[in-house]
């Protein structure tokens, strides 16, 4: 039972010992183009879930969902947003090659998670993705724009829907 203790303890301490080594040594992989294997993304998906839990206050979302609401948050996404998260129908080239992990495009797949989550992204911005802080850039009333039109993606009225799906200019 002792050597086996031993062995655990000592197999506990040289993993991360070796990762450290491998990655202070040049070897680990750093490109941004790079896919990343399964075993990180899957481990990074998880921690960014974790900490959204953790640190997001559930905000209650001050804006309506109107037509005009709506129609703001698409001319705020259009406009700092749609460069690395795409449109519909043209998914941003640098957002689905050059980032690392690479970034959702929502023209393809609408973000899945509450407002107050999105909200405390925009914010906050999310560290190692490229994701930057919106806060200090924007004003808290078209970070709420931007958050009310991209959780209501899937169920826009018809004139914001047709705003949408046009080529941004």
């Amino acid at each position: 039972m002792r050597v086996y203790t031993l062995g655990l303890l000592c197999g506990m301490l040289l993993t991360p010992l070796i990762a450290v080594a491998i990655a202070l040594s040049g070897l680990w992989p750093i490109p941004a183009t790079a896919e990343p294997p399964a075993w990180e993304a899957a481990i990074a998906r998880r921690a960014f879930k974790a900490s959204l839990l953790r640190q997001a206050p559930r905000l209650q979302n001050p804006m309506p969902a109107t037509s005009e609401t709506l129609w703001a948050g698409l001319q705020v996404y259009r406009s700092g947003c749609s460069g690395c998260h795409g449109d519909p129908g043209k998914p941003s080239h640098w957002g689905t090659t050059a980032f690392y992990p690479r970034v959702q495009q929502f023209g393809i797949t609408p973000p899945e998670m509450p407002d107050w989550q999105i909200f405390w992204i925009v914010k906050h911005g999310i560290r190692y993705s490229g994701m930057g802080a919106w806060e200090g850039e924007v004003s808290q009333e078209k970070m709420w724009q931007v958050v009310t039109f991209l959780t209501h993606l899937r169920q826009l009225p018809p004139e914001v829907q047709a705003e949408w799906i046009q080529p941004s200019k």
